[in-house]
């Protein structure tokens, strides 16, 4: 059990050292170039994959094998529920969304995975649009998985319907998630 916490601690602090050395590179090239959108990213990474640290293919299965999981980020996006099935789509469940974004995913080499989101969709934090594939270092987003659940629980489909308007805060569990989804459907 210890040799696995430390291995997470480890985690961490690497993808957090390589946000402070890397985000700032990217920022610099991207804000100096005038573009009415953000770019993809994707030729950055794709350049720097040997900086990035390997998942096992046992720890990818865990979050593209039809898996649902649950994030939550206490300073900005607050509670998100993603399903990602073993064809590369992915069903994003956002806070105050009327419906789910949808989008595919790959994985480059074990250490980086990237995302591409349909539709007319930005991140707020980043910045990141929609129609391109945006990357970011697989260890980063593995550690901030908090829940893992096997099946899409939430039926998250291209109907892109949505179970319920999700909070952005305060935090909320899968089983938590699930009760109030479960309580809609008898109404």
């Amino acid at each position: 059990m210890l040799p696995n916490i430390q291995k997470l601690w480890q985690r961490k602090i690497f993808a957090l050292s390589l946000i402070f050395i890397l985000f700032p590179i990217f920022v610099f090239n991207v804000t100096c170039k005038s573009h009415l959108t953000k770019p993809s990213n994707e030729k950055f990474f794709d350049e720097n994959l040997h900086l990035f640290e390997r998942l096992t293919d046992e720890e990818i299965k865990s979050i593209t094998n039809n898996v649902t999981l649950r994030t939550f980020d206490p300073n900005f996006h607050g509670n998100q529920i993603e399903f990602n099935d073993t064809n590369g789509k992915t069903y994003l469940w956002y806070p105050s969304n009327k419906k789910l974004v949808m989008g595919n995913y790959k994985i480059k080499n074990n250490s980086v995975l990237c995302f591409m989101y349909f539709g007319n969709v930005k991140n707020e934090a980043t910045g990141e649009v929609g129609g391109v594939w945006n990357c970011t270092p697989l260890a980063s987003y593995y550690i901030r998985i908090l829940e893992k659940t096997n099946s899409n629980v939430f039926q998250m489909n291209e109907s892109l319907k949505i179970p319920f308007i999700l909070n952005r805060f305060p935090e909320e569990s899968i089983s938590s998630l699930l009760e109030k989804y479960k309580l809609t459907k008898e109404n």
